[in-house]
Order: structure tokens, then sequence, then C-alpha cells
């Protein structure tokens, strides 16, 4: 393959799919917190990638590019379903200690019940990243889940490195946020239910 031929792998949708096409689907169901969503943008990525192969040059792996183009579909998607909230980061502090760990990790890791709630932890941490908006949720995916370093997932949304880090920040404050009151939530239940009846004998 020479630099200006496009890579083998765009052009043959059997190969496309073996290659990229579990990461693309991991990639879309992360953005959509949905089976049928995440299908339709893993489908309408696989078309764009081949209508588009082309306009790819370069000896390296394209999977960068790929992830941009997923990104995209799944935010067209998010779009035409409108289906997201009215939520602005813009007022979460930029400072950040640049050994954060990942959202809420630190704040459970002690707790009794962690395990018992392992599935419904996941699956509000799920929703809360769906509920991001655009660029955010983006950011989230690429680097707390996908593992794409700083430099490249910045590239990747346009952003300086700067810009990247605090996006990514005031993402990972927001869904901590989402986590502290779903353990307030889940604690004060549990409180209500433990606690004697009125009436009952001391």
């Amino acid at each position: 393959m020479t630099p200006d031929a496009p890579h083998p792998a765009l052009l043959d949708p059997d190969l496309l799919l073996e290659r990229y096409g579990e990461r693309i689907y991991r990639v879309a169901r992360r953005m959509t917190n949905s089976d049928a969503d995440a299908e339709d943008v893993m489908q309408n990525t696989l078309i764009k990638i081949i209508r588009k192969a082309d306009s790819y040059r370069g000896e390296s792996d394209p999977m960068g590019w790929i992830y941009r183009i997923t990104l995209n579909e799944a935010r067209e998607l998010h779009r035409k379903r409108k289906r997201r909230p009215a939520v602005s980061l813009d007022a979460l502090p930029v400072d950040f200690d640049e050994t954060q760990h990942a959202v809420g990790v630190s704040d459970i890791a002690g707790r009794p019940d962690r395990a018992a709630m392992a599935g419904e932890i996941d699956e509000r941490i799920r929703q809360a990243i769906e509920e991001l908006p655009d660029g955010y949720r983006e950011a989230v995916v690429l680097f707390d889940l996908e593992g794409v370093p700083y430099a490249e997932a910045a590239q990747l949304m346009g952003l300086s490195l700067g810009g990247f880090k605090t996006r990514l920040h005031r993402a990972r404050l927001h869904l901590r946020a989402v986590l502290e009151t779903f353990w307030k939530q889940h604690d004060e239940s549990a409180k209500d239910e433990s606690a004697p009846a009125a009436g009952d004998d001391a």
C-alpha cells in the first residue's frame, strides 16, 4: 500500500467489519446507551467509511479516523431523536488534578454494598453519560472508556489539549455528582426501610 492509496481494510466490507466492527459498536453503545441506537450508528458508520474510503490516506491504523466518524454519527442520531436534555456544564470548575481517578471509584471503593449494587451503579452511570452534552460525552467515552490518550482524543475532537482536559474534568464532576446523588437516595431509602414503624414496641 502506498501513502496515496486508501487503506485496504476500508475498501473491503468484510475486512472492515472484522477488524473494526467490535470497536465501532462499543463506542456507539457507550455513546447512545441503547442496543438499537448502537446498531443504527454502527450501520451508518460502516456505510460512511466505505463511501469515504478514498478520502483517507496513510499507512497507519485508521482507527482515529473511524472514531471520528462514529462520534459524528452518534451525535447526529442524538440530534435527530432530540433526546439530549438542556444540560450545561460550563459553570463547573476548571482546576483539576491530572491524576484524578475515574468517576466514583474512590467514593464507593470502601462501601460494603458496592458489589451488590454494581449492576445498578453501572446502569446509572451509563444513563448519566448519555445525558451529557455531546462534547462532554465524547470526552468521557474516548478517554475514560476507550483509553484514547489525551493528545489523540483532543485531536479527534478538534480541541487543544487544555480544552480537552477541561471538558473531561467537567464531565467527570457531573458524573460524580450523579453518583453521589444515587448513593444518597439509596442510603436514605435503606434507612427508611430499616426504621421501626410508628407504634412498634421499643
